[in-house]
């Protein structure tokens, strides 16, 4: 079942599908329609645990080259947007001579038009009580490929957590802190990167579910091609970009009512000429989809349910239909996981499907 993203909004019941819409009155939020779910990837015909985050996606003539995690490395594969495997997939893997992670993958991907350069922000995790994966410690790296992502080479982590991978809260009490999956927007002359931060205040820990840590994208990409390096990030915190990316604190974008979500993609929308974001969030652990929205990647309001079919809805991806696919238009897709089983069996592999929708903007 879809639930109208904004106020107002009429189901529309007349042809037995369960899309809804409503004229966008000038400067008011946008309208959203959501169109039917359509199977992409099969839980028999998908790879294993493919995608385990956001995707990235690269035009390639008439296909697409699909970046994503899995068991803890990238895969990469080559199709359509219909079925992301019909050209086939191939593991991959991040090569390394900096920090050791357990789980190293992603994930979105830049290109720069200019030099050809792919920018991965992989997801990476440290198992804090080996050799199970539960619970972990999460932080954002920059990979690179020079090769059109055949392969790719760590440069190093770009954004951590403010409270420490040392922490009694990770190393004795066992909590997991999932970071995000490497989000971003172009905002200016800016990459907006989009995690979840943990705040240590004096021995308490405040959960901040939606920040955002910036670099200027020349510097990223000189900094990349010419030396294989990071450049610095900057968390946003009290209104301005005074805190390092590793450690530092961050403010919430998004007022906080104590309730806890994930951000699971942004993408810049042409023709609302805003910025939308799809959030994963309550009811645990059988999540549903919702939607928010900024002028400027900073400010986000909104936030309205806007999937609540039965089952658990995961790692989301905004897919566009222009030339940039990280940006939308009036139409585009959303693509994630979706499991019937997971609020069961914890594992979201063993009948998980990707599917999309169609939105549609007013």
């Amino acid at each position: 079942m879809l639930l109208a993203a904004i106020m107002g909004c009429a189901i529309d019941k007349g042809h037995g599908d369960t899309r809804y819409q409503a004229e966008r009155p000038v400067g008011a939020a946008a309208a959203v329609q959501v169109g039917v779910a359509e199977t992409v990837l099969s839980a028999k015909d998908r790879p294993y645990s493919w995608p385990d985050g956001t995707m990235g996606i690269v035009q390639a003539g008439e296909k697409y080259r699909f970046f994503a995690a899995s068991a803890g490395y990238p895969i990469a594969a080559m199709g359509t947007l219909q079925n992301p495997i019909a050209d086939g997939f191939r593991e991959l893997k991040i090569e390394t001579g900096k920090k050791s992670f357990d789980y190293m993958a992603g994930g979105p991907v830049y290109k720069d038009a200019k030099t050809g350069l792919l920018l991965m922000f992989y997801h990476a995790e440290v198992y804090t009580f080996p050799p199970g994966y539960l619970p972990f410690y999460s932080e954002i790296g920059l990979a690179r490929s020079i090769d059109d992502g055949q392969t790719w080479t760590d440069m190093g982590i770009i954004l951590a957590p403010h409270l420490s991978e040392r922490a009694p809260f990770f190393r004795i009490q066992g909590n997991s802190w999932d970071v995000g999956w490497g989000a971003y927007a172009i905002v200016g002359e800016y990459f907006y990167l989009y995690f979840a931060d943990l705040l240590d205040a004096g021995g308490q820990h405040a959960r901040v579910n939606h920040a955002v840590a910036r670099a200027r994208i020349t510097d990223v990409v000189n900094a990349a091609a010419q030396h294989g390096a990071i450049s610095p990030w900057s968390k946003y915190y009290e209104g301005t970009w005074s805190e390092p990316g590793v450690g530092g604190k961050s403010s919430p974008l998004i007022e906080q009512t104590g309730e806890y979500f994930l951000l699971g993609d942004v993408s810049y929308n042409t023709y609302l000429k805003k910025y939308i974001a799809i959030v994963i969030g309550k009811p645990w652990p059988n999540t549903d989809l919702y939607w928010m929205e900024s002028e400027d990647g900073l400010s986000w309001t909104n936030y309205q349910k806007i999937v609540d079919d039965p089952g658990h809805k995961f790692y989301v991806t905004l897919v566009g239909e222009e030339e940039q696919l990280r940006q939308s238009g009036k139409e585009f897709f959303l693509y994630y996981v979706h499991s019937h089983e997971f609020a069961t069996t914890g594992d979201r592999n063993q009948d998980g499907t990707v599917v999309r929708r169609r939105i549609t903007v007013q």
